[in-house]
């Protein structure tokens, strides 16, 4: 005997309430919060750098005696440049795909997120390479499993012999006299430097309670940052996918094993120091304060192709070092 089954009555549509994109949280990036960003109306510019020596000398004050002249001091100024690069991706769709397209789907919009993300990622890229390496700082340590020497710190990854919290005091230190007095206030580690620390036996000790590895408290960046003596503790949680495409993904974190100090302001201006400044170039159409312009183009020059519209995403800035003293790095901090 036929009988109706849930199959027969049916006929599979795809929900108009969900989709699924893999976007990674916004949270996750900080290329754009450890240093101030400048925004600039020019792609290439110069801007004055006061030498710091000169304010931090001693012996040039004296006793004055009575009608004589002040000892007299000098300064001096010199100048560095900025070049904002353009770094754009693109992507299009042809009249027969938009005219197709589902209720639930807005690829146009889809479109637009996935261009703004893999520029956010490709900007993490380009800031890890800017401030998150060796040679770039005028301090460097190497963690190494074994005894360090010169330059070296035992691994944090090893919770029998290890001390971050002496490694991140002395480096502070170290930074703070080569600076002329500016010490590090913010830190920033990869996520699995993170995962370390957070159940390093020095760092548990910190915490009210007492807390140990079998019996934990939270361990929040706000209070590893308070623990290490920084306004902020920043985590490098951002994934990047390596593979070309058609080969099998491979995820990894930017921030690698790697952790760095360097020293910001708030916000940028006259007479501010600062380890390191982005450079927006917000001049570009449709640019916002942080550089990110979002285009789209139709016309015949696209039609002939049986494209129906072109979207383009352009992000302009300049990663620049501004004072190597007044920040250092840890390479493989991490086992």
């Amino acid at each position: 005997m036929a009988m109706l089954t849930p199959g027969s009555v049916h006929i599979d549509q795809p929900l108009t309430n969900i989709t699924i994109a893999f976007l990674q949280n916004s949270t996750a990036f900080i290329a754009d919060r450890v240093f101030p960003n400048v925004p600039v109306s020019k792609k290439t510019d110069k801007y004055y750098k006061y030498d710091r020596e000169h304010f931090n000398r001693t012996g040039q004050v004296q006793e004055r005696a009575p009608r004589t002249m002040s000892p007299r001091v000098g300064m001096a100024v010199s100048n560095d440049s900025y070049t904002a690069k353009v770094y754009s991706i693109s992507t299009d769709f042809d009249f027969e795909t938009l005219a197709n397209e589902d209720a639930a789907l807005d690829i146009r919009a889809a479109g637009a997120q996935m261009l703004t993300h893999q520029l956010l990622i490709d900007r993490e890229i380009k800031w890890a390479d800017s401030y998150f390496k060796a040679s770039v700082w005028s301090t460097d340590y190497t963690g190494v499993s074994g005894t360090p020497t010169t330059g070296q710190v035992k691994q944090w990854s090893d919770y029998t012999a290890s001390t971050p919290i002496v490694d991140v005091t002395t480096a502070m230190r170290t930074v703070q006299l080569k600076s002329g007095g500016f010490k590090p206030n913010v830190m920033v580690v990869g996520k699995e430097v993170r995962d370390v620390l957070v159940n390093h036996p020095d760092i548990l000790d910190r915490l009210n309670g007492g807390a140990t590895v079998t019996n934990t408290a939270l361990v929040t960046d706000a209070k590893l940052a308070e623990i290490f003596g920084v306004e902020e503790f920043l985590v490098m949680e951002a994934v990047q996918n390596t593979a070309k495409e058609g080969d099998t993904e491979s995820n990894s974190f930017i921030g690698g094993k790697a952790a760095a100090l360097y020293y910001r302001p708030r916000s940028a201006g006259l007479m501010v120091p600062s380890a390191g400044y982005t450079f927006t170039w917000n001049e570009l159409d449709n640019a916002s304060g942080y550089g990110i312009d979002i285009r789209s183009y139709t016309g015949d020059f696209l039609r002939v192709q049986g494209i129906a519209e072109m979207l383009e995403a352009n992000m302009a800035y300049a990663h620049k070092v501004v004072a190597p003293e007044m920040g250092t790095f840890f390479a493989t901090i991490v086992a």
